[in-house]
C-alpha cells in the first residue's frame, strides 16, 4: 500500500467504518443461517461482543460509539430479543475496552485471548441482567449460560474476529489512536 498516494490513502481509510460494517454483517448473516443447518452449535456464540472489545480498544471514544449503536442496532434488528437490550449492553463493554485498554492493551495474541475470554466470563453475568432489566427472564446460573462449549467458543471464535478486524485495519491503512500517541514520544 506504499505506493498510493496520500488522498488514496485516505479514501481508503475513510472506508473502513463501511467494510467493518458489511464484516458485521457477514457474521450476522452466518450466525443466522448457520443455525438451520447445525442447529445448537452456535447458539452460544456471541458475534459483537470481540467487535466491541476491539472498538474499545483501537477506536478513540466518538468514532467507536458511532459504529457501536450502529452494529449494535443492525444485531438487535436481528435477533429476537427486544430493541435495544444488545446496544445497552455493549455499551457496557465498549466503556469496559475503553478503561481496560489504559491498564492492558491488547496487542500479543496472549493478552487478546485474555481479554476476550475476560469479556466472555464476565457477559455470562451481565447478559441476564441487561435482559431482567427489559423483563426478560434470563437465569444467571443456569446450564446454558455457563456451558463450557459456549464459553469455549467465544473465545476462540473472539480470538480470530479480533484478528480479522486487525488485518481488515491494516489492508485500510486505519492506524489506532493509541499507537499514534504512543509513539508520539519518538517523533
Amino acid at each position: 500500500m506504499y505506493f498510493l498516494q496520500s488522498n488514496q490513502k485516505s479514501l481508503l481509510t475513510s472506508f473502513n467504518a463501511v467494510f467493518l460494517t458489511l464484516f458485521v454483517l457477514i457474521l450476522i448473516l452466518f450466525k443466522s443461517t448457520s443455525e438451520g443447518l447445525i442447529p445448537s452449535v452456535f447458539t452460544g456464540w456471541d458475534i459483537l461482543l470481540p467487535v466491541v472489545i476491539y472498538l474499545g480498544q483501537r477506536r478513540n471514544l466518538w468514532e467507536g460509539l458511532l459504529l457501536l449503536l450502529f452494529n449494535g442496532h443492525l444485531y438487535s434488528l436481528n435477533s429476537s430479543a427486544p430493541i435495544g437490550l444488545f446496544v445497552i449492553y455493549y455499551i457496557f463493554f465498549f466503556f469496559f475496552a475503553q478503561g481496560v485498554a489504559y491498564i492492558l492493551y491488547a496487542q500479543t495474541p496472549l493478552s487478546v485471548l485474555c481479554l476476550i475470554f475476560i469479556s466472555t466470563l464476565f457477559s455470562r453475568i451481565l447478559l441476564p441482567l441487561c435482559a431482567q432489566s427489559f423483563d426478560q427472564s434470563v437465569s444467571v446460573f443456569s446450564w446454558g449460560n455457563w456451558s463450557l462449549w459456549n464459553l469455549a467458543l467465544n473465545t476462540v471464535l473472539g480470538f480470530f474476529i479480533y484478528i480479522a478486524i486487525g488485518m481488515l485495519d491494516r489492508l485500510t491503512l486505519k492506524v489506532p489512536p493509541r499507537s499514534i500517541t504512543l509513539g508520539e514520544s519518538t517523533l
